[in-house]
């Protein structure tokens, strides 16, 4: 998700451009990152100390690990956890950057920097990101209303929307409404020892981002078959979560239901959380110890 939150902030402050940063998550997938810069994200080393050991191994037929603890940068320990580190998305992505030639790992430490106080990030907020660990990154742009059994059934649907639908997928800022508005409703209850609703609501063509994916199918438009694609996509995220649950309270699933005119959903509170899913901004509706109505 760093990718595309950090990557949307480099575009809107004018950075880079869209292209741009396509090409660099473009870049990103092949990219391994390099040992030097991930020390030097980690405070291990300067950058001056990694810029010396590239130069050391470039006429010397050694690790760049190795080096760096011949040197004393490292030790053998650190060169070990650095190592784990090599597929982090963060780390990747600013590889790309550096490696398509848009920005070096310095002056991405200062767009990081800005992007952290423009959204008010604290320190623990930026690791969180950073992780790329879905689960400590979506309760930072949950409300602060969301949460408990609410909070793991939103976090359980943007799993199953980055494994089974888009990988790319992300989110961005929740609210709490009592009314939304929308084109188009896929929704399925849940009822028994509480109640709730899960839905994915979208404007226009939105749905189709979930499910052209999920239902195997290229639908001309958002109709009632492709509707049932993302009920059937909500009933498997809904069963996973009632599974999960299963130990301590019971609940059951009702047969998804939709709404193919543009409507009102209407709820005491109801959980908005916009996602963006292969290219398209859906908005997940939850409602807890209530359900969602018309």
């Amino acid at each position: 998700m760093i990718n595309r939150l950090f990557g949307n902030y480099l575009v809107e402050s004018g950075k880079i451009t869209q292209a741009q940063l396509e090409e660099v998550i473009a870049t990103q997938k092949k990219v391994r990152v390099k040992l030097g810069l991930i020390a030097v994200a980690e405070k291990l080393m300067t950058p001056e100390q990694a810029d010396e050991v590239n130069h050391l191994q470039a006429i010397m037929d050694k690790r760049y690990g190795d080096i760096a603890v011949e040197k004393g940068y490292l030790t053998d320990e650190q060169v070990g956890r650095l190592l784990g580190l090599q597929g982090n998305a963060y780390l990747t992505f600013i590889q790309a950057l550096d490696d398509c030639k848009y920005m070096t790992p310095e002056e991405a430490d200062i767009a990081l920097a800005e992007y952290q106080k423009a959204n008010s990030f604290t320190a623990t907020d930026m690791d969180a990101l950073k992780s790329g660990d879905a689960d400590r990154i979506v309760p930072l742009f949950l409300p602060a209303e969301c949460t408990g059994l609410q909070a793991e059934l939103v976090q359980g649907a943007v799993r199953a929307l980055i494994r089974l639908v888009d990988s790319d997928t992300y989110v961005l800022k929740g609210a709490v409404v009592n009314a939304f508005e929308s084109d188009r409703f896929a929704l399925q209850d849940l009822n028994g020892d509480h109640v709730a609703t899960l839905s994915f609501a979208a404007d226009g063509d939105g749905l189709k981002a979930i499910a052209d994916v999920y239902g195997q199918e290229d639908f001309a438009e958002v109709d009632l078959d492709a509707l049932d694609a993302v009920g059937e996509f909500i009933n498997c995220v809904n069963g996973m979560f009632s599974t999960k649950l299963s130990g301590t309270c019971n609940m059951d699933m009702l047969p998804p239901s939709y709404k193919d005119a543009r409507s009102v959903a209407k709820a005491e509170k109801i959980c908005i959380l916009p996602v963006c899913v292969n290219g398209k901004i859906v908005n997940m509706l939850t409602a807890f110890d209530e359900t969602i109505g018309f």
